[in-house]
């Protein structure tokens, strides 16, 4: 912004003006005015003073009189006469009219009245005129008889000049250059301080807010004072923490927005990814029994051994029925409406079930089976849905471990929680394909022959039923083979 836009130079310039104008106003109205108010005053005052003069005057003493005629002239500044019947001049006692008034032609007269003497010198009557012109304005008050002294005819005359504020006017006109130029310097100066006192709040305010529109609200407002100033200030404080928290809060919602959309979009092209999978996992097997029964029904070739192939046909079909079952059962797991019947479930009886259950398939493959189950163990979930986790962790630790090679099922309560571990030796899995096991229908075995693996589903249905239950759980390459780890929270 240029400096001649800012508000600091703005209230600089116009304070200043102000300043400057006042101070001339009043300068010009003294000069105007002084004069006629001075007049005035002066005029009553010596009215006053004369109405006291007279009313206070002495009587039958003449040297008394003539102390308090000298005092009024003193302290009125004005010039007093006194004059008899006669026209004889018996105050003051020397009594000149002032020669730059009234150039003379002399005439001295000297009298002799009561021991007062005076001496008088007449003007000119032709440059009476003339020289009147040329005096100052003059306050008089002529022939006012002397209380006590009427029976000598003792007249009053009284003229004060206005000289002196005439010479103080001049004197102002006279100032104006050095008057003006510490107007000048007084009303820049007083506009600086004035100009600091009020627009650097301001200005500090102004870049607070400009930072706030850049949503910086790394600053505060310092200016706490008890005025306007301080409360702008204070409301742009809580502005800017009301701003902050309300831009935290809608920058997690927008996160957790696009978290939403990005896994809606995620679950969508996982439920087509499913769909498709589905399609194939069906289709396959469908298509080997079709065409087994139609070569049945002609009699083609091999298939006449009906026993044979109908066997095989039942065992696809069998097969079939295993996976429809199990995409019933992550069907039903993923529905949100899907509750879970949680209950304490003894877990170590649960475990012990399902390894007398693939006992058999042990010793058929040559594979020993060992168990360390603590007794009585303890957890809470759905023991129908534990039932499966487990099976389906233990079968596939049976069919992917060679023969000769071992399985050890392990069950143990650790710091309040039950830890389950299968470990089948002999095993490996890539670590880049372990995150990819728990996907559903994804199999190491590209191949996705039934005679190498099963149907894809099988930890993609632990993992559902695990997460579920909040159960943390891991899968890992270990030095004897391949561990399978569970943990829930023990309930004794």
């Amino acid at each position: 912004m240029s400096k001649y836009r800012s508000i600091a130079f703005k209230i600089f310039v116009l304070t200043s003006l102000v300043l400057v104008a006042f101070a001339l106003l009043l300068y010009v109205t003294l000069y105007f005015i002084l004069p006629s108010f001075y007049l005035q005053n002066k005029s009553a005052d010596l009215d006053q003073g004369i109405t006291r003069l007279l009313a206070t005057f002495p009587q039958e003493d003449w040297t008394e009189a003539v102390k308090q005629l000298d005092e009024f002239s003193l302290r009125y500044n004005a010039s007093l006469s006194v004059q008899d019947s006669s026209g004889k001049w018996v105050y003051p006692d020397h009594f000149i009219t002032e020669a730059s008034y009234f150039p003379p032609q002399e005439s001295d007269m000297p009298t002799e009245k009561g021991g007062v003497h005076s001496t008088i010198i007449i003007p000119d009557p032709e440059n009476l005129s003339v020289h009147l012109a040329e005096t100052p304005k003059m306050i008089s008050h002529t022939n006012l008889p002397l209380p006590g002294y009427e029976s000598r005819g003792y007249k009053l005359s009284m003229q004060a000049s206005l000289q002196p504020i005439d010479e103080a006017t001049q004197m102002l006109l006279r100032l104006i250059p050095y008057m003006a130029l510490i107007i000048l310097v007084i009303s820049v100066l007083a506009s600086l301080i004035y100009t600091r006192l009020i627009a650097r709040p301001l200005i500090g305010i102004s870049q607070i807010a400009k930072r706030l529109a850049k949503l910086d609200f790394s600053e505060r407002s310092c200016h706490d004072s008890s005025d306007e100033i301080g409360d702008i200030s204070r409301s742009l404080n809580e502005l800017s923490m009301n701003l902050q928290h309300a831009l935290q809060e809608l920058t997690g919602a927008n996160a957790q927005l696009k978290d939403d959309i990005q896994r809606k979009e995620e679950d969508e092209a996982l439920r087509r990814e499913f769909m498709d999978m589905i399609s194939h996992e069906l289709k396959t097997p469908i298509t080997a029994v079709s065409g087994q029964l139609e070569a049945m029904l002609h009699n083609v070739g091999p298939y006449r051994d009906r026993d044979k192939y109908l066997a095989q046909s039942h065992h696809i079909l069998k097969e079939m029925e295993k996976l429809v079952y199990e995409i019933l059962d992550i069907s039903r797991l993923e529905n949100h409406r899907f509750q879970p019947s949680m209950a304490a479930v003894n877990v170590s009886v649960l475990v012990q079930e399902v390894a007398e259950q693939i006992q058999y398939v042990c010793e058929l493959n040559d594979i020993k089976l060992e168990a360390e189950l603590a007794p009585d163990l303890m957890v809470t979930g759905d023991k129908r849905l534990l039932s499966k986790a487990v099976s389906n962790v233990m079968s596939n630790a049976v069919y992917y471990t060679r023969s000769g090679e071992q399985v050890r099922i392990a069950l143990d309560a650790d710091e309040g929680h039950v830890l389950l571990s299968v470990l089948n030796t002999g095993a490996y899995i890539e670590p880049s394909e372990i995150p990819k096991l728990f996907k559903p229908f994804y199999r190491i075995e590209k191949s996705r022959s039934r005679t190498t693996g099963g149907s894809g589903l099988g930890l993609y249905i632990v993992n559902t039923i695990l997460n579920i239950h909040q159960s943390e759980y891991s899968l890992a390459n270990t030095g004897e083979g391949v561990l399978f780890s569970v943990r829930w929270k023990n309930d004794n």
